[in-house]
């Protein structure tokens, strides 16, 4: 068999060296975009990568199989047995194009690299000579200069020259404001861009102080509680958001101390030290969400469909509370020493952190509560939808170890569905489908596509596969989990690697049968491997 295979979901984000645990349905355009100028970032990354040994970027990817009994015999022990095979029951889409995951990575950066080479220096050449020419012409503070100069700092920013694109970034900055005054929302693009070269840089702590002026000049114009805001609010709690999740290295000279600000009946906080930076994002993200709530709220009513959205963003960053960082006080603005600022990047693994004593469960909880609430009582949501949020909630309190009360709730969606009249193939395909689903569906885990940046549509090279037989017990953990069979030549090493991440840090959603919930879900998966 030849290993040369990919899985095709759509939808996951995916960046050149740089790792994140977020789909990216989850940010906006400008943060989607912003994400691919991490890629020179750990470029030295994708050196190491050119081991073949090397397992940084090792991804296990499952296939249902099953056992059958062949015609051919065979002497073990004295005894004549039947030989067993293994079928897949499942497949993984093939393609012409596969490479080893760590290829596939080097492959793109280098492309990258060829790209910005090649790029034409008499453009730069003649954007150097209109500036001086609108200089001569008009003066230093010529209107026209601002977006000749943003052009100009584009082109080094395709470079990696991102010191250099600042500079003409700053300028644009100054001729905008010299002629539109100090809080005209023109300026937006040219801060934008600016934050996009020092996150490049990774200086996250200026281009925090950076968004935060976007959002305090949107504010200014704006006011606190109009629609209006709506938008810079969805923006700055992507940013820190993207601040939490971006693992960039801060500079350990910086202070990271900022004045403190205020919104709305809420707090701010941006007066932090180094070790708090990433938890203090969080609580920013978590502003901002209750606030876009209200607004939604105070403004459109329940039935505006950005509520349901923004309050499972709010779960979300309650869950990174709980299990990322383990908050356990009673405010979130509280500073609270974390040993995340080191944590792997690009996954998050739930094990022994996991506490359904902490806020960030309970907040999370009545986040999703709410969000299923606003659904009952919206128009024109399919019973479906119903029965996907009650499975999130489902989900929610068996990741938070409330076992009993997540069947109950798996259970409810599911009899709510059937005495609906929902046909059976479809509930069939959401409580019980073929390969069991990893939970919380809303992270990355290690040792995934996602991890890695990697398209779910790119066709792998295989270096091999691990068959495992397991249980899932009916509170979703692995159980007797063990190896059956191997590809030749692969290690212990990553027989081992796949058995600990089983062991320790899955969870699956159980799955039902014959109308209620197994109580024991035997499964044989075989896991291509690749690097």
């Amino acid at each position: 068999m030849q290993f040369n295979r990919s899985i095709n979901i759509p939808g996951i984000l995916w960046l050149t060296g740089f790792r994140t645990a977020l789909p990216i349905p989850f940010f906006s355009n400008f943060y989607s975009a912003l994400l691919l100028t991490c890629a020179g970032i750990f470029a030295s990354h994708f050196a190491i990568a050119q081991d073949s040994d090397n397992l940084d970027f090792l991804i296990f990817e499952p296939v249902l199989i099953d056992t059958l009994e062949s015609d051919s015999q065979t002497e073990v022990d004295s005894e004549i047995v039947s030989e067993i095979t293994f079928r897949e029951l499942t497949s993984l889409p093939e393609g012409n194009n596969a490479v080893t995951a760590s290829a596939y990575l080097l492959n793109l950066l280098a492309k990258e690299n060829d790209n910005q080479i090649n790029l034409d220096e008499s453009s730069i050449i003649a954007y150097e000579e209109s500036i001086q020419a609108l200089e001569l012409e008009g003066g230093a503070y010529e209107p026209a200069l601002s977006q000749e100069l943003i052009a100009i700092s584009k082109l080094y920013q395709n470079r990696n020259e991102h010191e250099k694109a600042l500079e003409y970034l700053d300028k644009a900055l100054h001729v905008n404001r010299v002629n539109l005054g100090l809080y005209n929302l023109d300026q937006q693009k040219i801060v934008e861009e600016k934050i996009r070269s020092l996150v490049a840089l990774g200086d996250l702590h200026e281009a925090d102080q950076q968004q935060e002026y976007l959002f305090s000049l949107k504010r200014r114009n704006f006011g606190d509680t109009s629609v209006n805001i709506l938008p810079a609010l969805i923006d700055y709690a992507e940013w820190n958001i993207f601040a939490f999740d971006s693992r960039l290295v801060m500079n350990p000279g910086l202070s990271y101390g900022a004045d403190s600000s205020t919104f709305s009946n809420y707090k701010v906080s941006n007066s932090i030290g180094e070790e708090d930076f990433r938890m203090a994002r969080l609580a920013n993200a978590q502003v901002m969400y209750r606030a876009i709530i209200q607004i939604l709220l105070k403004n459109y009513g329940f039935n505006d469909p950005r509520i349901v959205e923004m309050e499972k963003k709010l779960a979300l960053t309650n869950y990174f509370f709980a299990t990322n960082l383990g908050v356990t006080m009673n405010t979130f603005g509280s500073n609270s020493s974390s040993p995340s600022l080191n944590s792997p990047p690009g996954f998050y693994e739930t094990s022994s952190r996991v506490s359904s004593n902490s806020m960030g469960y309970r907040h999370g909880r009545q986040s999703l509560e709410r969000r299923l609430e606003y659904l009952y009582n919206m128009d024109n949501i399919s019973p479906e939808e119903i029965a996907r949020a009650k499975i999130e909630l489902g989900d929610w309190q068996l990741t938070f170890k409330k076992r009993t009360v997540a069947l109950e709730i798996y259970q409810d969606a599911y009899d709510e569905l059937s005495i609906q009249g929902i046909d059976q193939q479809h509930i069939d395909a959401l409580f019980s489908p073929v390969l069991p689903q990893p939970i919380p569906e809303f992270i990355t885990y290690r040792y995934s596509r996602a991890a890695n940046n990697i398209p779910e549509d790119q066709p792998l090279d295989y270096q091999g596969w691990i068959d495992v037989q397991m249980t899932i017990n009916r509170f979703g953990k692995p159980q007797d989990v063990s190896i059956l069979a191997q590809s030749p030549d692969t290690s212990e090493l990553l027989q081992d690697r796949l058995l600990r991440f089983l062991k320790s840090y899955m969870t699956f959603r159980p799955r039902f049968s014959n109308d209620v919930l197994r109580n024991e879900d035997p499964v044989m998966v075989r896991y291509y491997y690749s690097y």
